[in-house]
């Protein structure tokens, strides 16, 4: 996946092709991205609104959004799941 902080989505990127296969509206600035040690989600960053946006990696579509600190960037998901 990739942010795109201006067109406010993700994109979705196949690594077998090297293609875009999906894009993820929705989000606010979007910035930083972590997939979770399982691969079931990806958390994202959301600069704009101080957010950061919880996406099911098989669906591509948001599932939850969860208030943070200001202008939140950088995001590393717990590799022990907590």
């Amino acid at each position: 996946m990739a942010a795109n902080f201006n067109s406010n989505n993700v994109s979705v990127i196949s690594t077998a092709t090297n293609t875009i296969t999906a894009t993820i509206p929705g989000l606010s600035g979007p910035g930083g991205l972590s997939l979770t040690p399982d691969g079931a989600d990806v958390y994202v960053t959301n600069e704009n609104s101080s957010t950061v946006s919880v996406i099911d990696a098989a669906t591509n579509t948001i599932t939850d959004t969860i208030p943070v600190g200001s202008v939140p960037d950088g995001i590393v998901a717990d590799p022990a799941g907590g």
